[in-house]
């Protein structure tokens, strides 16, 4: 007897969501942290940090997720996509720069904070069987 393999769909977008869903924990948690632990501009520059980083793959998954009648047309609006995730990435990097009492450490560490759930919860997914 055949085991029935899942769709693509079934198995790729909940992952999906639940990447976007842990970035956005992260963020919320490191401004959480930032803020209790230095107050109000470590707490705002680590939530921003960690938007960035959200938006930017939230901007991402949704154009890459949507349907293609064609793998080359995926492909293309994957590669697309791409590049409109680095060109927001670093259109709000430079919008952050202008914020006089921003505080880069707390910014960048959450933004990686986010860049690490972005591998680390399909890992963890692949080896769990979810």
């Amino acid at each position: 007897m055949n085991a029935v393999e899942p769709s693509a769909d079934t198995v790729i977008r909940p992952l999906a969501l639940r990447i976007l869903k842990v970035q956005l924990g992260v963020a919320l948690a490191a401004g959480l942290i930032g803020l209790l632990a230095r107050g109000k501009a470590v707490g705002l520059s680590a939530l921003g940090g960690g938007l960035i980083g959200v938006i930017a793959n939230l901007y991402m998954t949704f154009n890459a997720l949507r349907p293609s009648a064609t793998a080359g047309g995926a492909l293309a609006r994957l590669l697309f996509g791409q590049l409109v995730k680095v060109g927001l990435t670093v259109a709000m990097f430079l919008a952050a720069a202008r914020v006089p009492w921003l505080s880069w450490p707390a910014l960048l560490g959450s933004y990686l904070a986010t860049l690490v759930v972005f591998w680390w919860v399909p890992l963890r997914a692949g080896r769990n069987g979810n």
